[in-house]
């Protein structure tokens, strides 16, 4: 790994290891997805070459999602279940003035790994829908169903609102919110 490249992760690596534990949902997925972007070899991949710089943060992103490959595409076939449902139920929400990292971070955690996903990577990435279907593996109506999922958990986590479940069938339940503290 180029010196440059190896400063702006110790520079940034709170942010990107926070960044790959919101995608994972998981301590241990998150550390193992941010070493393997660390241990990355330049030699042996030539498709981010000179662009590594510049490419940082997704390839934490990219080695987060490989870590839960198979939680994703059980969550992509709850969400294709479900996203012609009418799921989006009362849109009133309560204001809030501040909400705490920890809070937030388990709002996120506690949605299931597709919509989490696809709502982290277009929302809070700014990544366009195509470019998150490409890195999650789904064609391109699944991933705004899936982030338009992930948008109302989260508003509804956020707000306490629990609503209709989505995924209403025995086991297909979101992913239950992890213990922080």
């Amino acid at each position: 790994m180029t010196y440059e490249l190896m400063e702006d992760f110790e520079q940034k690596a709170p942010e990107r290891y926070s960044l790959a534990f919101l995608l994972t949902g998981n301590t241990d997925r998150s550390v193992e997805a941010f070493s393997r972007a660390l241990d990355f070899d330049e030699e042996e991949n030539h498709v981010f070459g000179e662009f590594m710089s510049s490419w940082s943060r997704k390839l934490i992103i990219a080695e987060a999602l490989g870590t839960i490959e198979a939680e994703l595409r059980a969550s992509k076939q709850r969400v294709a279940r479900t996203a012609s449902a009418e799921i989006f139920g009362d849109p009133r929400g309560k204001r809030r003035p501040y909400i705490g990292r920890e809070e937030f971070e388990e709002a996120v955690i506690a949605i299931d790994a597709f919509p989490r996903c696809a709502m982290l990577l277009t929302i809070f990435e700014g990544m366009s829908v195509e470019a998150a279907s490409l890195l999650l593996h789904a064609d391109e109506s699944l991933t705004r169903a899936a982030q338009r999922i992930g948008i109302l958990q989260l508003t509804r986590n956020l707000t306490g609102d629990s609503g209709r479940d989505p995924f209403p069938e025995p086991g297909c339940s979101p992913v239950p919110v992890l213990s922080l503290g």
